[in-house]
């Protein structure tokens, strides 16, 4: 006889794009991943939603600033998971990214984003989702 557990199941689904933007906008980091030397790059950054759009917080010194010096292709990433339940979601979004020249837009974003500790943000990054996919686990039915 199969072991059945007494746990309630576990279903994963996926997330629309308003509630993929929507939790994006619950948490304040995540993984911008990007090409630079024709090898992928990935970096732990801040950020905060501005509408559908990512504006991401990195330092100037930051090796993917020069590459976002034009509007750029790259992948964001971010999730919540319970190691304990393995529930949360996770959103990846891929869009076109460059970085933000307005001293208005920069001046707003800097009061909005929380730097890493000892990370001073120099540099301002919008990202443009154009897709976005993710995945929510949970207690299923």
């Amino acid at each position: 006889m199969p072991y059945r557990s007494t746990q309630p199941r576990t279903v994963s689904r996926p997330l629309s794009r308003p509630e993929g933007l929507r939790l994006l906008g619950n948490v304040t980091f995540g993984r911008l991943v990007f090409i630079s030397r024709a090898l992928p790059g990935i970096r732990l950054v801040s950020h905060v939603m501005d509408g559908e759009d990512v504006l991401v917080g990195l330092p100037e010194d930051c090796p993917v600033v020069p590459l976002l010096s034009q509007v750029a292709p790259v992948v964001y990433e971010a999730d919540v998971l319970d190691t304990a339940t393995r529930h949360g979601w996770s959103i990846v979004l891929t869009g076109r990214a460059g970085l933000v020249e307005s001293d208005e837009e920069i001046a707003r974003a800097l009061r909005l984003l929380r730097p890493w500790p000892g990370e001073d943000i120099g540099v301002v990054v919008r990202i443009h989702p154009e897709l976005v996919t993710g995945t929510r686990v949970g207690a299923g039915p």
